[in-house]
């Protein structure tokens, strides 16, 4: 249905009471992972992940597992798009053809790679690394 909103009350409900009354891991477990689908879903990675890594303490379940696994996939995946730009991109390379020139190939290879984090697109950023990997005689 896809209110969340509600989904996380009714587990923060549940929550309370699997820990007032007869203390069962297994609900606790399952209403703490089920919250954290909740957060999941509204964008809330962070807290999502400590939710889910909570609840494996209480409950340590496969499906679970999976599903910490699949936040934290996409966790890293959203944070590398969110790293991503052209424009500082040939910054690094600008920079990185200087310290080529200057014969500081270390630097560069550094430059060259954190401009292709920028812009894993950027041909040039791999044949100029490429070329100071050549100049050190390193194979890559």
């Amino acid at each position: 249905m896809k209110d969340y909103d509600k989904t996380i009350g009714e587990c923060d409900k549940v929550i309370q009471m699997a820990k007032e009354g007869p203390y069962d891991f297994q609900k606790l477990g399952k209403a703490m992972a089920r919250k954290a689908n909740a957060l999941f879903m509204q964008n809330k990675f962070d807290e999502s992940i400590a939710l889910y890594k909570e609840a494996l303490l209480e409950f340590n379940d496969y499906t679970i597992k999976e599903a910490l696994k699949k936040v934290q996939k996409e966790k890293a995946k959203r944070d590398a798009e969110a790293y991503i730009n052209p424009e500082l991109a040939e910054q690094h390379k600008e920079r990185g053809n200087e310290l080529f020139k200057a014969g500081n190939f270390p630097d560069a290879i550094k430059e060259f790679d954190e401009g292709l984090k920028r812009d894993p697109n950027n041909k040039f950023l791999y044949s100029n690394r490429t070329f100071a990997y050549i100049k050190l005689m390193e194979p890559v």
